[in-house]
């Protein structure tokens, strides 16, 4: 059983915390993992800084002996520690720094018990977001999203769109100071409609609120989420089998009879579909195989296949041998389906952090009649055995050309592994290329030239989309 612990003064180590639990007779569990220390969210500069640990307890007991600790009992390190087992809002579980990795739990979930394993016979735990994806992953913030909903009072579009919009003003929050760094989403069941929701309310803003979330989006990882509602009484349906299969008190007859016309979130998905194209987000939708149980006897698909893929150009599309509220928890580092979540997630990343290379100039593929490359030791001549400096972006390889007529700008073009064209954009700044730099904080993409003079573009302008094949 796991309790968040926030307020810890910066001089605090691992050790000194986990004696603090011990001292008060409140042992954690025995593996390193199970307790953690990350920079807070909210921290305000070196001088104010503080950590938020996540502290795994051997035991149900242990865990409501820590919450219920006093005020001078919490003190460590001249701070007053705060405790809850809530985790509402956003708690982050690791520090990498180039890619956000989000997870958002269903409706009636827990921001972090939704995720973790329980072994009844060994009272073991995994919760892989914590014990496995930060090792799998170091490039990544490991980030976890907690709201408290319920399944019959919350299906309604007005709700829904609450939860979504909350979700947008706290994220922008806690990636104020690196807003362009690319942004992975995992989402389970019905939380999957809250982050639609969320990603078409931040696309359609008029005052640009929320441009630096939707343009970082590079990844959604859609675990059992029902895209295809149909009309208004399968939706009922579906949300009673959630009901049911979850054990939530209340009359299936008074979720049969929800307004249809309420719960329209579910007719989302042709938005959903144009924005993902538009702004080219990758898609992994994984669905259960298994149906799940309701009751003693009785056992019910909650999302199909056919509900459970989005139907976009490039979906991965993984069947998961589990049923529907096992989807997102898995029993170990060697669990198959949890291979296959990492799987589709390692290639988001991929897709995301870049890598400076170089490449011959026989290896250039042919330019564009109105540019050219040009010799980053001498404008007037090219060397063939020359190194050119290349932008390796996922399976995208961009080079920066120079213009014919030598106009004071350089054209970025992308190319495919067939050595197609697949974007081009332009800027200027500089003539020609020397070198490429990457600044992992701001998220920018510097092509120097001349006198170090550059051509700088956010990674996320960068993205191959149907609108990045227009010319610049």
């Amino acid at each position: 059983m796991s309790a968040r612990v926030s307020n810890i003064s910066s001089a605090t180590t691992k050790d000194a915390l986990a004696d603090f639990f011990l001292s008060k007779g409140m042992p954690i569990t025995s593996r390193p993992e199970h307790i953690s220390l990350i920079t807070a969210v909210d921290s305000d500069g070196p001088s104010r800084q503080t950590y938020t640990a996540v502290v795994s307890f051997a035991d149900e007991t242990t865990l409501k002996k820590a919450l219920s600790l006093t005020s001078s009992d919490r003190m460590l390190n001249n701070r007053i520690l705060d405790f809850d087992d809530s985790f509402d809002g956003y708690t982050v579980l690791s520090e990498g720094t180039q890619v956000d990795i989000v997870a958002l739990h269903g409706l009636n979930g827990h921001a972090f018990r939704s995720w973790e394993y329980y072994d009844s016979k060994t009272r073991e735990r995994f919760m892989w977001l914590r014990d496995c994806l930060p090792e799998q992953i170091p490039a990544a913030r490991v980030i976890t999203y907690g709201y408290n909903t319920n399944v019959y009072s919350d299906v309604s579009m007005g709700r829904m769109r609450t939860f979504a919009e909350t979700f947008l003003e706290r994220l922008r929050y806690i990636r104020e100071r690196n807003p362009a760094r690319p942004l992975i989403i995992i989402a389970h069941s019905m939380g999957g409609l809250i982050i639609k929701q969320a990603l078409i309310i931040a696309h359609n803003r008029a005052d640009k609120r929320y441009n630096s979330i939707i343009n970082s989006v590079s990844g959604i990882v859609f675990l059992g989420t029902p895209h295809q509602g149909g009309n208004g009484v399968d939706t009922a349906r579906l949300v009673a089998n959630f009901v049911r299969a979850f054990n939530i008190d209340v009359r299936v007859d008074l979720i049969k009879s929800l307004d249809p016309r309420s719960m329209v979130l579910f007719d989302l998905t042709d938005d959903f579909r144009q924005l993902v194209s538009s702004k080219g987000i990758e898609i992994a939708s994984l669905f259960e195989t298994k149906k799940t149980k309701i009751g003693i006897f009785s056992q019910v698909w909650i999302v199909e296949e056919r509900s459970a893929t989005l139907g976009v150009i490039r979906e991965r599309k993984t069947a998961i041998n589990t049923n529907h509220s096992n989807l997102c928890k898995f029993r170990n580092s060697t669990d198959s389906s949890l291979i296959s979540t990492l799987q589709a997630l390692k290639e988001f990343c991929k897709d995301v952090v870049p890598a400076i290379s170089s490449r011959r100039q026989s290896t250039q593929p042919p330019p564009p009649d109105d540019l050219k490359y040009t010799s980053l030791s001498d404008p007037g001549e090219l060397d063939s055995s020359e190194e050119y400096p290349v932008l390796i972006l996922g399976q995208y390889t961009y080079w920066a050309l120079s213009y014919i007529d030598n106009r004071y700008a350089m054209a970025i073009l992308a190319y495919d592994s067939s050595g197609t064209i697949v974007g081009r954009w332009s800027k200027q700044g500089a003539r020609y290329v020397h070198h490429i730099e990457f600044d992992e904080i701001g998220g920018n993409v510097s092509f120097v030239g001349q006198e170090n003079l550059s051509v700088i573009f956010q990674l996320s302008e960068l993205k191959v989309t149907s609108s990045a094949r227009l010319f610049g």
